[in-house]
């Protein structure tokens, strides 16, 4: 997949924080072109976020899908079992960081990335102490999940 530089992953946030309609036209998208995963990811993480975090992670996973659809002309489906082995990987990569604060234990990701301003901004969304509706508790789960989705679409597209 190309490079999703900060510019794209800015017009996707107005976009979709903009519009209404925006952000339905994003979601019949996904829902339509990546029902495996959606199913995957909202079936999986019934217990693991509260309805706020769920929403929320909607949201971040709309923007990086129209920053996606704004570089790739045609996103190839994901299959549920790639999504759940990326997952996999970024926990057994979180598990062995030696950093002690949240943002230092993202190092390792950073550096084997090939789309760091998209990992950047799911950072930065969870890291927003202001905006971001994710626990202290979420915050672990949604990133490896977002960074699943971002690894996929990059992997497949």
């Amino acid at each position: 997949m190309l490079f999703i530089d900060e510019k794209t992953i800015d017009l996707a946030i107005d976009a979709i924080s903009d519009s209404d309609e925006r952000y339905d036209a994003a979601l019949a998208s996904i829902e339509s072109q990546q029902a495996e995963m959606m199913s995957y990811l909202f079936a999986e993480d019934e217990a693991t976020f509260n309805e706020d975090e769920k929403d929320f992670l909607l949201y971040l996973l709309l923007i990086i899908w129209e920053a996606v659809r704004t570089k790739v002309e045609k996103i190839n489906p994901i299959p549920a079992s790639a999504i759940s082995d990326a997952e996999e990987a970024s926990w057994e990569t979180l598990e062995t960081s030696v950093g002690k604060k949240f943002r230092d234990r993202l190092d390792p990701f950073f550096e084997a990335t090939k789309q760091e301003d998209l990992l950047a901004f799911v950072e930065d969304a969870l890291l927003d102490d202001d905006d971001t509706p994710v626990t202290k508790e979420g915050r672990e789960p949604m990133f490896v999940t977002l960074k699943a989705v971002i690894d996929c679409l990059d992997q497949f597209n």
